[in-house]
């Protein structure tokens, strides 16, 4: 990783030119890696913004597709009783020819057949009757779904208009927020010269908030790796010294 950005294996003093009149090199790291840390934090914030809007569009697209199925359910179901009712309203009228019929019939066999042919003629219209009203039911149920899927879709284009209106109120203040976090950054990486300003710039502009880590309990706090004694020796004197694991540029907490 360290070769990656410095083109092989140098002495720490060939890599940094360092003016010892500056502030704490280890002060300095300390105040880039919060303002990195800032940094990212409010550009992720800024990035979360439009993933809510979205999120909550994605919302609305679902619950009108929900209400488009539910009116779609409601219309099919709403034909198909209709339908049964026109049937029935046929029987029925076909019913009563048979029993005109019936009271004309000739001979007993003729009226025993016409008899029979009623009876079952009735059971049948009674049969979709009662598939009739258990329609109408399931069409009352429907309609009710329709009306809550009305519901939803006017609450969830409620919600997305307060997301976005909240969204982009705080939008605003976050990108001024950034910009004056990205001032001072400029301003702490304006306090490096020479070599040691290059190269860090070119590590930061690679890697960003993860440039930098502190040392926790002698470990680097980007990767864990044990650091040696004498690393920690460097970092005692004011050294730049990097974590030879990950390549981040380690400094001692307060």
């Amino acid at each position: 990783m360290r070769s990656q950005f410095f083109g092989g294996r140098k002495s720490l003093a060939s890599l940094f030119s360092y003016n010892g009149s500056m502030p704490s090199l280890t002060e300095t790291l300390r105040t880039l890696h919060r303002i990195h840390r800032q940094h990212s934090d409010l550009k992720d914030r800024l990035s979360r913004g439009p993933r809510q809007i979205q999120a909550a569009e994605g919302a609305v697209k679902k619950t009108e597709a929900d209400l488009t199925q539910a009116k779609e359910t409601f219309k099919q179901a709403k034909m198909a009783s209709d339908d049964k009712q026109l049937q029935l309203k046929h029987r029925e009228s076909k019913l009563a020819d048979v029993q005109a019929k019936l009271n004309m019939a000739q001979s007993n066999k003729e009226y025993q057949l016409l008899k029979d042919q009623l009876a079952a003629d009735k059971q049948a219209n009674s049969v979709l009757a009662d598939e009739i009203l258990e329609a109408l039911e399931k069409i009352d149920q429907l309609q009710a779904a329709v009306k809550i899927a009305e519901s939803n879709l006017a609450k969830t284009k409620d919600e997305l208009s307060k997301v976005r209106q909240r969204i982009n109120e705080q939008q605003q203040g976050l990108e001024s927020e950034l910009a004056r976090v990205r001032g001072e950054l400029d301003a702490a990486e304006g306090q490096l010269e020479g070599d040691f300003k290059d190269n860090y710039l070119r590590l930061s502009r690679s890697m960003g908030e993860d440039s930098l880590a502190p040392i926790e309990g002698g470990c680097c706090g980007g990767c864990s790796q044990t650091q040696t004694v004498q690393i920690l020796n460097l970092l005692k004197l004011d050294k730049p010294v990097f974590c030879k694991s990950c390549g981040r540029l380690l400094y001692l907490p307060e």
